[in-house]
Formats: structure tokens, C-alpha cells, sequence
């Protein structure tokens, strides 16, 4: 899919030949501008301590190769947005391979590490899979979540229906019904979910005042935090000077928040995921109804206590929960566990204790809490999740996120042309 293509089927013939008109007086003819607008990001994110994943279209590695140096040198991570910007969900497994290889050829050249990838358009299929994985990276960036935060009466009818194209052509799941979490894919990869709207939807297409687009931002990140999930923003560079405020504001707030927020690339937040992945926590039985809980010996490990009043060392933390030590004791009735049917999903099963649970399968009486449940899918992960929240089970498990990290927020930007040159050869690109 070109750009001409990609901005009739999204925005219609009025709202694309605004946006062309807007590109224009965005992107200088050469790369300065654009160079100026990177080194800003970056600017920002360093003062509030975090480090932004730019996912970079390769050629333009190949077209300018400094300021991608200067970049990586400043220690941004550097992830893949194709060979060039066409939709990968389009092209076949051999393409996919030949774009990958080129790119991948073109970050080597740079002396730059790869680790992950985020298509063009958000375009994927199960070849992008497949490629991916050959080509050696732990994570993809590519399943969009939308999220309700703004009004549709809150903005002009032709602004709203661009937005809805939008997420069409994205292809973009209710955040509302679907948990914002990494999910593994064939191959051992894991996806890492992307939050929207996101700056060209709230600028370009809904028109969102300053003050919106704060608000809009804040909103995910309250319900990302209050959830305990992840939340993938991305700002694109080109909008870096409009929407720097809004920047500034969201991750002052993250800074504020108690318990933390965990700000991240990508890369060290899929890490992370698969380093959690691999711990389990041990319950053994005492006397009398107490428990001992062993967890793993990392220092950046959480373990929490649900709805546990007696739980030795632990301190409060957030809602019903409490942190827990590496080693201590429970007092607790039945079992600090989920139990499951004998014939309970194997995905279930993998579910819950990817959530950090210990599970049990066939025991209705002896754990605190059973879910008897003989089919699982992954629409049912989020309602699951909430469900045992909001319980009163006495429950013991190894949290989410880092060292007491209530959230993680992960600043991302696609980096897909420098000047207008770059926008004008795009409809040339395959």
C-alpha cells in the first residue's frame, strides 16, 4: 500500500488532500528540520529519565545515516518500520523476507542492534510472523487497542468519520474488552500493544485542541494504571513541536504516580516479559491454615498479596493488594491458589499463571478461589482478570511489572521520512 492509496482508503478525498497540504508545511525539503525534531524528542525524554523506541523506516538509514547514528548514540532504541513504508500485511512470505534482509542490512552497516519491529500502517499478517522470527528479533509492535477517551459529540462529524477509518484500516480492538498486555505469537515472539488514538489520530484527523489531547493521554493512562497494563504511546517526530507539551504533561503525571509508573523501550519491556515469564511462585502448607510463599530470587521481581490480611513482612500497595517478600508466610484459610476443572483449557491454564497465579487443577474446595470454566479464548482474558480483581479470594502472585511497577508506559515514535522528498517517493516504494 503506498501513501496516495493508504490516504484515500483512511481519510476519504477532502480530509487526504488537507493532510497533503499539512505534510507540506510540516517537512522542509531537506532532512534539518526533521533532524531538529528528533534531537527534541530526545531532549524531552532525557529530562524525565526514560528512553524513546523509534521504529525507523531502513532506506532512510541508507539516505541519512547521521542523524540515526546521533540517535542511537544518545541511547534511543532503534526498532525496524520495514525496508520501506508499505503495508507488510500485504506483501507475501519471499517480499517480507527480501524487505526484512535489506533492512536488517542497512542497521548493520550503522553498527545499530535490532530487537524489534512495528509494520508500516500497523499492516501484519502471519508471514510478517514468520519473518520476523527468521530474522533473529524478540518483538513486533503491531496490535492496535483503541481506547474511548474522547466524545464523539466533542468534534466535527467529518472529523470523526476520518478517525473511524482510521481504526478500520488498523483493524484496531476495544480497549474496553481487551487486556493491554504483551501476547506471544507462533515462533516464541511477543506483540507488544499499541494505545490509541495516537498523535496523527488526534491531531490530523479528530483535530483536538492542546488541552484534548492532554486529557485524552491522561485518560489512557489512568485506566492503564488502574488495570496495571501496559500503555504503548506513540508520538510520531514530525509532531514532536505540536504535541511536546502534551509529552511533558503525560510523563510528568507518570513521574508522580505512587506506586510507580515503569517508563521503557520496548525492548527491555519485552525482556522483561519473557524473564517473568520463566518464574513461578512455590506455596507449601504449615499448620493451622498458614502458607509459606517462596518466590524467585530476583531483586526485580513483585510478588503481591490479594485480599490477605494476615501476611507476614508484607506493606500495602494498591487496592487489595499488599507486597510481598521473597520469602514469607500467609495466613490464609483455603489455599492462596486458583483452582481449575481437570478438563479446564490449557490455555486458561497458561493464562493464569503468565498472570502470575498459582493454579491448581481439580481442586473446587481446597483453593480460594475456582473458576469453573471449560472454554477460553482471547476475548475472555480481560473479564478473567477483572473477575479475580475485584473478588474477595485470598490470593498470593508475582505481579506484572518490575520492582513494584503498578504500570508500564512505553514511549514510541515511527520514523518515516525526514523531508518532503521522502513523502513524494513514497507512492514509487513497494
Amino acid at each position: 500500500m503506498n501513501l496516495a492509496r493508504y490516504l484515500m482508503q483512511s481519510r476519504g478525498p477532502v480530509n487526504a488532500a488537507r493532510r497533503l497540504g499539512v505534510i507540506a508545511q510540516r517537512f522542509g525539503i531537506s532532512q534539518d528540520k526533521m533532524g531538529a525534531a528528533l534531537d527534541a524528542y530526545l531532549d524531552v525524554t532525557d529530562r524525565f529519565g526514560c528512553t524513546p523506541t523509534l521504529a525507523i523506516t531502513a532506506n532512510l538509514l541508507d539516505r541519512y545515516p547521521r542523524p540515526f547514528i546521533k540517535l542511537a548514540e544518545r541511547g534511543a532504541e532503534l526498532a525496524v518500520h520495514g525496508y520501506v513504508h508499505t503495508n507488510y500485511g500485504q506483501l507475501g512470505l519471499e517480499q517480507q523476507a527480501e524487505h526484512m534482509d535489506k533492512a536488517l542490512s542497512a542497521y548493520r552497516r550503522l553498527g545499530i542492534p535490532v530487537a524489534g519491529s512495528r509494520g508500516p500502517y500497523l499492516g501484519w499478517n502471519a508471514e510478517s510472523i514468520a519473518v520476523a522470527k527468521a530474522a533473529g528479533l524478540s518483538y513486533t509492535s503491531n496490535t492496535p487497542l483503541a481506547w474511548d477517551v474522547t466524545e464523539r459529540e466533542d468534534v466535527p462529524a467529518q472529523s470523526w468519520a476520518a478517525y473511524d477509518k482510521g481504526l478500520a484500516l488498523y483493524g484496531a480492538r476495544k480497549a474496553v474488552t481487551t487486556a493491554s498486555l504483551p501476547t506471544g505469537l507462533d515462533g516464541g515472539l511477543l506483540d507488544l500493544p499499541v494505545s490509541l488514538p495516537d498523535d496523527e489520530e488526534m491531531v490530523d484527523r479528530l483535530g483536538l485542541t492542546p488541552g484534548q489531547r492532554k486529557a485524552a493521554w491522561l485518560r489512557i493512562l489512568d485506566r492503564v494504571y488502574a488495570r496495571g497494563e501496559l500503555f504503548t504511546l506513540i508520538l510520531h517526530h514530525e509532531r514532536l513541536l505540536i504535541c511536546r507539551d502534551e509529552l511533558e504533561f503525560l510523563l510528568s503525571e507518570a513521574r508522580t504516580r505512587e506506586p510507580k509508573v515503569w517508563i521503557a523501550p520496548l525492548k527491555e519491556i519485552s525482556s522483561w516479559w519473557r524473564r517473568r515469564s520463566g518464574y513461578r511462585l512455590e506455596i507449601k502448607p504449615l499448620d493451622d491454615g498458614l502458607y509459606e510463599v517462596t518466590g524467585p530470587s530476583d531483586d526485580e521481581v513483585t510478588i503481591v498479596v490479594h485480599a490477605v490480611a494476615g501476611a507476614s513482612g508484607s506493606q500495602p500497595w494498591f487496592g487489595q493488594y499488599r507486597l510481598g517478600l521473597e520469602r514469607f508466610t500467609v495466613q490464609s484459610g483455603p489455599l492462596p491458589a486458583i483452582g481449575v476443572r481437570e478438563d479446564a483449557p490449557e490455555q486458561l491454564v497458561r493464562f493464569l499463571e503468565a498472570e502470575g497465579y498459582v493454579v491448581q487443577r481439580g481442586d473446587k474446595s481446597r483453593c480460594a478461589l475456582f473458576l469453573d470454566r471449560t472454554a477460553f479464548c482471547e476475548d475472555d482474558k480481560l473479564a478473567i482478570a477483572e473477575a479475580i480483581e475485584n473478588s474477595a479470594a485470598p490470593l498470593v502472585r508475582l505481579w506484572r511489572w518490575p520492582s513494584a511497577a503498578r504500570c508500564a508506559l512505553a514511549i514510541t515514535g515511527d520514523v518515516d521520512a525526514m523531508s518532503l522528498i521522502d513523502f513524494l517517493r513514497r507512492p514509487l516504494e513497494v
